[in-house]
C-alpha cells in the first residue's frame, strides 16, 4: 500500500514538472521576415560540375538578387544554410547563363540551394532586408547538386551522362 502511494506521487510529481516545462516553454524561434510576393520571378539551374561558381538562367519580374546557399541536408531538398555566393544586383529580365561566383568552393556530392531575393530598393544586398520571392505561395529556391568532374561519364556522341 505504501509503495502504491510512493508510485502514484512519483508519476504525480513527473506530470507536474512535463506539464510546467510545456506551459512556460520558450516558443519556437520565428523568423524576422516572411517570403514577399512580387508578381513573378524563376530560377532555372542544373547540377553543376564546377566547384567555384554556379550558372544559371533566372527571369526578375522585380529587381532583386540571387543567393546560392548550403542546404541543412544533403538528401532531398533542405532547407537554406550559409551563404556561399550572391549575385551583383539584377534588374528586372531575363538572364540565361548568368555565372555567379562563390565565396567558397562546393563540396562534391552536395546539395546547395540557389534563392531568388527582392531588392529593397538600395541596390546592395542584405540578408534581412532583401526579401526571398514566392510566386503562387511557393519560395523561388530550386535546389541542385554539386557532381564532382570524377563521376561525369562521356557517352559515345559526346553527350555528358552525370547521372550515375
Amino acid at each position: 500500500m505504501k509503495k502504491d502511494i510512493l508510485t502514484l506521487l512519483a508519476v504525480v510529481a513527473v506530470v507536474a514538472a512535463l506539464g510546467s516545462y510545456f506551459m512556460f516553454a520558450p516558443e519556437a524561434p520565428q523568423l524576422d521576415y516572411v517570403p514577399i510576393d512580387v508578381g513573378g520571378g524563376s530560377i532555372t539551374v542544373e547540377d553543376q560540375d564546377q566547384i567555384d561558381f554556379v550558372m544559371l538562367s533566372t527571369e526578375l519580374v522585380a529587381p532583386g538578387f540571387i543567393t546560392i546557399h548550403e542546404t541543412l541536408a544533403t538528401g532531398g531538398a533542405g532547407a537554406p544554410a550559409a551563404i556561399v555566393g550572391t549575385s551583383d544586383y539584377l534588374d528586372i529580365g531575363v538572364y540565361e547563363n548568368l555565372k555567379i561566383n562563390l565565396t567558397e568552393e562546393m563540396l562534391p556530392g552536395y546539395r546547395y540551394i540557389a534563392l531568388l531575393h527582392a531588392d529593397n530598393g538600395d541596390g546592395i544586398f542584405v540578408v534581412n532586408d532583401d526579401l526571398p520571392v514566392e510566386v503562387d505561395g511557393t519560395v523561388v529556391r530550386p535546389d541542385f547538386l554539386a557532381i564532382p568532374e570524377a563521376e561525369r561519364t562521356e557517352l559515345p556522341s559526346g553527350e555528358v551522362d552525370s547521372s550515375q
